[in-house]
This record gives C-alpha cells, sequence and structure tokens, in this order.
C-alpha cells in the first residue's frame, strides 16, 4: 500500500515538474529568433517538409534521405531545432534551411515550416507535401520507391504508417497530402491557432492525434485518408503470401514489456484451438489443453523443458500440430493458414504499427524504422537484431548505435524521471 503510495506520488511529481521545464523552455526561448539560413526560388515542385533535431552535423542517415529526395525532384524545407555547425554546408541538398528555438519537439518545427510556406504563398502551387521527421532511421535501398508511393497522386492524405492506440490516427513523423489539402483553410487554422508544448502527451494529443482529425475533415472521401502499410494491407498480403506468414512467426516482436499481443507459436496455438480444435474423445479434455486468454507478461510453459518442443517458424508450427493432434489426417492445413494468418493480422493491428511491427514492415518495404524503439520498450535487444540482419553492413552498424544509445528507460531513469517516463510524460 505505501508503495502504491509512493508512485502515486512520484508520478504527480514528474507530471508537475515536466509542466515547468515546459514553461521554462519557452520563457527561455520566446525571444531568440528563428532563422532562414538560405532560401532558393520556389519552383513548384512536390515539397518535403522536413523536421530535425541535429546538432553540428546532419547523420548519414538522414544525408542520405536527402539525397534520394533531391533525386526525387523534391523542393526541401528543413527546420533544424538545434544548430549545424555550417548551415551552408546543406545548400546543395536542402533549398530552405531554418533554424528555430529548441523549444516545442517536432511540431514546433512542423509549424515553423507550415506557416513558413503559407507566408511565402508556396502553397498555391504546390502540387503535394510530404511532412516528415528524424525521429526515424531512413534505410537507402528502399527509400526511393517509398517516396514515389507517398507522393502519388491519391490518396488526398496518405501516412506512412497508421495506428489505433486511443483513436485511429496517422504517424505523424511522416504523412504526404495533395496541394488542395495543404490549402485548405482548416489546415491552415490548425498551423496557426497550434500552440507549442514540449510535454509529450500533450504534442501527441494536440498535434498527432487533432492534425488527423482535421486531415479527415479536410477529405473529399473516406477513402482518401489512409496509411501506406496498413493492417489492412498486411491482412491481404499475409494471406496470399505463405512467406511473409513465416516471416512474422520468425521475426514478430520479441519484447513483452508492453500490453501489446504478439505474433508467438502458443498464443496462434490456443487462437487456432478456440475456431477448429475439439476432443477426439468429448469425454476426455482436450490433450493440449483448452485454449488460455492471450497474456502480455513472460510467457512460462506449464510443462517442463524436457515436454516441449522448439517452435520458431510457420512449418515447425504446423508439424507440431500434426504430432500432438489425435488424428492429424482431419487436419485442414489450408484452413490452419487461414487462421493463423488473421491471427498475425489481429497482432498487426495493436498499438503504435511501426513499433509493432518494425521488422515486418521493414521485410514488406517500408524504409523507416522508429528510434525510440528500444527506449519505449517496444524493442529488445532480439528485435534490433532482426532489424538490422536486414540492413547492409554500414546501416546496421549505424542503427544499431542509434537504438542502444537509448536503452530501456524504465531501467536507466530514477525517481520522478522514471515515474513520468512510465506514465508518458518524457
Amino acid at each position: 500500500m505505501l508503495g502504491r503510495i509512493y508512485l502515486y506520488i512520484l508520478f504527480n511529481i514528474g507530471r508537475v515538474i515536466v509542466s515547468a521545464q515546459s514553461l521554462v523552455a519557452w520563457a527561455k526561448t520566446r525571444s531568440k529568433p528563428t532563422v532562414v539560413h538560405h532560401e532558393a526560388p520556389y519552383d513548384d515542385r512536390p515539397i518535403m517538409l522536413l523536421a530535425l533535431y541535429e546538432k553540428g552535423l546532419l547523420r548519414p542517415d538522414v544525408t542520405r534521405l536527402l539525397e534520394q529526395a533531391r533525386a526525387a525532384g523534391f523542393y526541401v524545407v528543413a527546420v533544424n531545432t538545434l544548430k549545424l555547425r555550417n548551415p551552408g554546408s546543406v545548400a546543395g541538398m536542402v533549398d530552405c534551411y531554418i533554424e528555430r528555438p529548441n523549444y516545442g519537439r517536432d511540431f514546433g518545427s512542423y509549424k515553423t515550416g507550415f506557416l513558413h510556406i503559407y507566408n511565402r504563398r508556396w502553397d498555391r502551387t504546390c502540387p503535394r507535401l510530404l511532412m516528415i521527421n528524424d525521429s526515424v532511421y531512413f534505410t537507402t535501398e528502399r527509400m526511393r520507391p517509398f517516396l514515389d508511393d507517398m507522393m502519388s497522386p491519391s490518396p488526398e492524405v496518405l501516412g506512412a504508417t497508421e495506428n489505433h492506440e486511443i483513436e485511429y490516427h496517422l504517424g505523424s513523423f511522416c504523412i504526404a497530402m495533395d496541394g488542395s489539402v495543404l490549402r485548405s483553410q482548416l489546415m491552415r487554422d490548425y498551423w496557426k491557432d497550434y500552440t507549442l508544448s514540449d510535454v509529450r502527451p500533450r504534442v501527441i494529443r494536440e498535434g498527432e492525434m487533432r492534425l488527423s482529425r482535421t486531415l479527415k475533415r479536410v477529405v473529399t472521401t473516406p477513402r482518401e485518408f489512409a496509411a501506406l502499410y496498413s493492417a489492412t494491407r498486411f491482412a491481404e498480403q499475409v494471406e496470399r503470401d505463405e512467406g511473409l506468414l513465416d516471416f512474422a512467426m520468425r521475426n514478430a516482436r520479441s519484447a513483452n514489456r508492453t500490453h501489446w499481443k504478439r505474433v508467438t507459436p502458443k498464443a496462434a496455438l490456443n487462437y487456432l484451438s478456440s475456431r477448429f480444435l475439439v476432443p477426439f474423445n468429448p469425454a476426455a479434455s482436450f490433450e493440449m489443453g483448452p485454449p488460455k486468454p492471450f497474456q502480455s507478461g513472460v510467457e512460462m510453459a506449464e510443462a517442463s523443458l524436457a515436454e516441449s518442443e522448439f517452435v520458431a517458424s510457420y512449418d515447425d508450427f504446423v508439424r507440431f500440430l500434426h504430432s500432438r493432434v489425435s488424428r492429424p489426417e482431419t487436419i485442414d492445413n489450408k484452413a490452419v493458414r487461414s487462421m493463423t494468418a488473421a491471427y498475425a493480422a489481429e497482432v498487426f493491428m495493436e498499438g503504435s504499427q511501426i513499433h509493432q511491427n518494425a521488422a515486418i514492415m521493414l521485410a514488406m518495404g517500408l524504409p523507416i524504422i522508429k528510434l525510440d524503439g528500444l527506449y519505449r520498450g517496444m524493442f529488445n535487444l532480439a528485435d534490433v537484431r532482426t532489424l538490422t540482419d536486414q540492413l547492409p553492413s554500414h546501416e546496421a552498424e549505424e542503427l544499431r548505435a542509434l537504438l542502444m544509445d537509448r536503452p530501456f528507460g524504465g531501467d536507466t531513469l530514477i525517481g520522478w524521471k522514471r515515474a513520468a517516463f512510465l506514465r508518458g510524460y518524457i
């Protein structure tokens, strides 16, 4: 009881301190200027609005993104909350480079960029805009086709990924929009009225979620608001692609710190048995036991290791099923595959999909990986290995260093900072 009271007090102390820190940051930066270091004439190209948090030099993967953006024909507007050692060094890759005071997180940079575009009246002739930030790692091999997909004329609003947690919204780290959406009065009003904050829950609520609600109001039909790597896309692909189903079973997220479901053979078996498997002898209990509800914590086998089998792939899973059923000749392998694919699709929809399905989405072609995955407890080191194994050696080394530079906050933070982290305040 005393421990729970102590945690409650720490949570509230953390909330107050984080709010106070945001207020202090606002006071310190309110009089500091936003500086446009260079700006090339706008020539009616699609615009990439890139929100940066880069000090001294650009990360190598950000540089490679900019090179790809240049090749794809973007006019690049970059807004940085930190300072580059030599702002002129990016002139060949960035058409308009702006540095602003470090307050307001990525949405502060987005606001600066959108208002700059509106003030310059570039929105009048912009065919399509891509808003993106460097909270993700950019892989090179898949980037160009990804940019082409994001900048296709339809749908009017296209996010790279979606998020079903709290309310449905697009991940604000990468959203493309048609020029008509950019020019809408609702979008103008949203960015004009947006109030900057450093408090993470406020930025998520008033930034990411309210932006999605605004974009939904602007599009002409609901079908014009979509995600490129959506749960629908995965469900359709995993149903017909046995290789993707096997990949999902082998390489799905291993970390179990969150309450989100995970693709595991044990959970897949429970899902399948609830639909198809019944005792051959109705008077006897089923050999594998009744279906058990999924538990997101550490799953301890009820049997000893000597009574267990190692199941790592979809083929292993099917063989295990055949070995355990009294009459394996009755098994419809097509139905097993369809149900297992449906189970994988249900798990895919849990929470923040770029965290939940990082390795799967990378295998499907998504060239961005969220850099807070280890810090937030969405990844563990096995997940890091699964991601880096898909990349060229130099990119694998870069990504591993960036992820492991921020280990799980629940283990490394202490006191009010740990409490604030666990509540999502920081």
